[in-house]
This record gives C-alpha cells, sequence and structure tokens, in this order.
C-alpha cells in the first residue's frame, strides 16, 4: 500500500477523571527515547525497585502486578520468586485476567482492558516514585527515526529495575529494531489507519492485537532473531523464548508497559481520526470482561462495565503527539500524500461490527506455507464476483478471509498481499501467532493437541481492490526459518455489510 499520512489537528483529550483523583491534572505521556520522558523512566526505575523488593503477595509487587495479565499455570520447580504460587490453584486475586483468549469476549475488550491495566499501573508509579505528574512513556517503534526504534536506554540498564536478560540481544545491546521489521510495523500501522469498524475478526482491535501488537511481543521474546533466540525465562523458570513472547510472562517485563502505553497511542490516534470508531456500551455489555485492579493504596477495585466505560473513554491523560499526525515538512516528502478533504466524511461510513458475512467465494487450498511464497490466482468469475460485490454500493466493505491450521506455535510470521497485473502489491496485513500456545495449547512448552489449531485471519481489502474484472493474485510470504508448519486450508472472499 503506498505510505500515507493522516495530517489531524492536535486533541486534547480533556475528560473527567476517575473519583480517585481530586484534581483535574491531564497527564501527559511522552516518547521514551525524547529527552522530555526520561524524567518519567526514572520515576519508573525508583518505583520498580520497590515493586520488586515487595512479596509476591502485595498486590502493589512487581510480581503481582505481573501475574494480573498471566501467569503460567505450572512454574518448573519450585518457584524462587514467589512461594505462594506453584500452579494455577494458588492464583490470587486478579491474576490471569488479560484478555488473550479466541472468544468475542476477549477481542471486544482487548484494548480497553489494557487501557485500564496501564492506568492502574501508572498511578501505582506515580505514588510510590514520588513523581505526582508520571505518566507511562510509549516506545515509538516503527518511526522513520532511527533512534525511536531503539529500547530506551533505561530499560536496558543491567544495573536497574527496568532491564530483563530474556529479551531479542539486538534490542538489549541497543541497537534498533531491524529495517525488515521495522518496514512490516509501519506497513501494518499504515493498514490500521483507514479501518472503518472497531470489531470483528477485520476490524481494528483485531488487526491491532496481531500487530503491531502480537508482532512486537515476540520480536522482544527472541522469536523474529535469526535463529530463533532462547533465553533463561525468570518466570517459567526454564530455558525457552524470552518473557514477551509469552502471554504467561509478558506482564513481568517491564518493556511490556512501554510496549502497552505505544498500543494504546495507536488506538488513541485513530479514535480521535476521521476513521475511528467505538464500541458501544450496550456491545460490551453483551460481551462482559472482568475489570479488577489494585489501587495504590492496595485497595481491590472492581469496575461494572458501565463504570470501566466512563474511564476509558474520559481519559485524565494525552499524548505528546498523535500516530497519525505529522508536519508540512514530512508530508513535502515524495512518498507520503495527504489524505484528501473526502476522507472526512468516513465517520460516517456504516460500522460492520454486527454484521454477518456474505461469502463472495471460496477455495479449499490445503497446502503448507513455505520458504517459497504462496500465490493463489484469482482469476476469471471469482474475480468478476469480487468486483461486482465491490461496486455493489458505495463504501462496500469486503474482507479477505485465510482460514489456517497450525500445530505448534509458529515462530515466523506471513506476510499478505494483493497483486494486480502492471501494479505495486498491496499490503494487506499479516499473520502473527502471540498466544496461539496459551489459547490453544496442551502445556507450557508450547505444543498443540494433535488435532492441530484452526485460526482464522481476516483482513478489510476495499482499500486495496481495483475496481476492475481484471485477475489479481493473493500472495502469502514467510518470513523466518522457524520449523512450525502453517497449513492454509481455504481461502475466501466476503462482503460485511
Amino acid at each position: 500500500m503506498k505510505k500515507t499520512i493522516l495530517l489531524l489537528s492536535a486533541i486534547l483529550i480533556t475528560g473527567l477523571c476517575h473519583s480517585q483523583d481530586k484534581s483535574n491534572t491531564i497527564y501527559v505521556r511522552k516518547n521514551a527515547n525524547s529527552p522530555e520522558a526520561q524524567a518519567d523512566l526514572e520515576a519508573m526505575n525508583v518505583a520498580f525497585k520497590k515493586m520488586r523488593e515487595m512479596g509476591c503477595e502485595n498486590g502493589l509487587a512487581w510480581y503481582y502486578q505481573g501475574a494480573i495479565h498471566n501467569i503460567p499455570n505450572v512454574i518448573n520447580g519450585k518457584n524462587a520468586l514467589c512461594s505462594k504460587y506453584q500452579n494455577g490453584t494458588d492464583k490470587l486475586w486478579a491474576w490471569g485476567d488479560c484478555t488473550h483468549t479466541s472468544t468475542q469476549n476477549a477481542s471486544l475488550n482487548f484494548l480497553l482492558w489494557h487501557r485500564m491495566y496501564t492506568w492502574y499501573l501508572e498511578k501505582i508509579i506515580r505514588e510510590l516514585s514520588g513523581k505526582k505528574d508520571f505518566a507511562l512513556p510509549y516506545w515509538n517503534y516503527g518511526s522513520t527515526e532511527v533512534n525511536d526504534n531503539i529500547m530506551a536506554a533505561q530499560t536496558r540498564n543491567k544495573s536497574g529495575s527496568l532491564y530483563e536478560a530474556a529479551r531479542y540481544s539486538v534490542l538489549n545491546a541497543g541497537k534498533p529494531i531491524p529495517a525488515d521489521e521495522v518496514t512490516q510495523i509501519q506497513l501494518a500501522l499504515n493498514e490500521l489507519r483507514t479501518n472503518p469498524s472497531f470489531a470483528g475478526n477485520a476490524g481494528f482491535s483485531k488487526k491491532l492485537e496481531g500487530s503491531p501488537h502480537g508482532f512486537m511481543h515476540d520480536l522482544i521474546g527472541g522469536y523474529y532473531a535469526n535463529p530463533p533466540e532462547t533465553y533463561y525465562n525468570q518466570i517459567y523458570q526454564k530455558n525457552m523464548s524470552g518473557l514477551m513472547a509469552n502471554v504467561d510472562s509478558a506482564g513481568f517485563d517491564p518493556i511490556f508497559w512501554l510496549h502497552h502505553s505505544m498500543v494504546d497511542r495507536i488506538w488513541e490516534s485513530w479514535d480521535v481520526s476521521s476513521y475511528g470508531q467505538r464500541p458501544t456500551l450496550e456491545e460490551l455489555k453483551a460481551h462482559p470482561w472482568p475489570y479488577e485492579f489494585i489501587a495504590p493504596n492496595g485497595d481491590h477495585v472492581t469496575y461494572t462495565m458501565d463504570e470501566m466505560y466512563k474511564v476509558v473513554f474520559n481519559l485524565d491523560y494525552k499524548y505528546d503527539d498523535l500516530l497519525y499526525e505529522s508536519t508540512p515538512e514530512a508530508i513535502a516528502s515524495s512518498d507520503q500524500v495527504i489524505l484528501t478533504p473526502n476522507e472526512s466524511s468516513a465517520k460516517s461510513k456504516i460500522s460492520f461490527q454486527d454484521s454477518k458475512e456474505k461469502i463472495i467465494w471460496e477455495q479449499k487450498i490445503g497446502k503448507i506455507i513455505d520458504e517459497k511464497a504462496f500465490v493463489q490466482k484469482v482469476t476469471s468469475k471469482l474475480a468478476k464476483e469480487t468486483n461486482k460485490s465491490f461496486k455493489s454500493e458505495a463504501n462496500s466493505n469486503i474482507v479477505l478471509n485465510l482460514d489456517v491450521v497450525v500445530y505448534k506455535e509458529p515462530t515466523d510470521y506471513y506476510t499478505v498481499y494483493l497483486r494486480y497485473p502492471g501494479k505495486e502489491d498491496q499490503y494487506v496485513g499479516v499473520m502473527t501467532f502471540f498466544g496461539v500456545a496459551h489459547d490453544h495449547g496442551t502445556g507450557e512448552n508450547h505444543t498443540i493437541g494433535e488435532n492441530g489449531v484452526k485460526l482464522n485471519f481476516s483482513y478489510y481489502v476495499s482499500d486495496d481492490l481495483l475496481a476492475s474484472d481484471g485477475n489479481f493474485d493473493i500472495i502469502i510470504e514467510k518470513k523466518g526459518i522457524g520449523d512450525a508448519k502453517v497449513t492454509l486450508e481455504k481461502i475466501s472472499m466476503a462482503k460485511v455489510n
């Protein structure tokens, strides 16, 4: 897809603060690699030092806070970090609440739950560090600035409390994310920008959860090294992939919080854009999730869906800038395009959050995607049927579905393109597999049941299709040298409005 940048006015979010806050202060989350964020990173370092020294049963402790996201069901050997926890029967209040399952409830609440989770960690750091204006920095990965693609120095300081050894060695060495992976992040960010729906398999939330969210988890955890790296994972207490590559240990790596601050920033950038859509309170009540957190004074806090909704969409913080903002100088570069005023009408498009798919065509494949790029030709009748549905009404929402089966959590990712003769390949998305073993596995060794796991990857392609009856190709490229086999079972094109 052509590189594009959306020019937005800076939007100040001045909503109501939660009742626990006595002031109307608006906190500012800053780029972790900017000079302005260094005081916040030091406050985070101070707070995490105190949190690491607390017993794991203390709700403010590093271990307790990480376990709220998730925790291994079984610890290998006697738990050296928390004697009170050995297996799933020992879980304390609110442990294992994160939204990494394949249910519709989890998918709809993914961004909202993680926003609340980071918001409470922010409050705890504010209290423990004494920095009353602390706001959680974000890692601005995918930036065109090389420095932004380097993990913040405080998180790489071996003598500090924000360091974790079980990370991709390139990043812990202070080198930037490799160029190929930066390109993949940029492509994903640009594709997210024009997504017209919050929910659904092809919607913004699900696509962001896959990439750059899941993509970055696996990258930091060493999956995308060549070959994939292994480390001593101190949460599982055995040699395996890094903390961030595993749902059950990810929340224990301090970089998790900077990563999820960025995920939240991506969402906020889209939410206030002309394309942004929000789930309704009624939708969320129909698909509830537990919202349980620890207040800075140690109290247990439980939210109803109504209470959560008021907090999530009335923030007491803002970002120093939004992802899709730019400067006149940047827009002037040769490969960037200013969006036309017509795009301001995009928010009036009918969201396909509740729609059912109407299959345009489908084809059974049954092939393993290997090192050679997979090419599916869409010719003659199928190409014409696709174009007919695409042109049947204004703002038609067309999605491409890929149904795959895996028997082991892949350490690779797979990029997906549309190719028209004589045209530049159109990027439509990526397949990432963060959390597959957690959701479907039979144990802690990333194995999956003998029948495998069936997964669906859906992509909104209305902005990638050409209004033409001409043939086109669907291209899937494997990125990596992992041995996990991904079998493409079926391809389909569907209309969802």
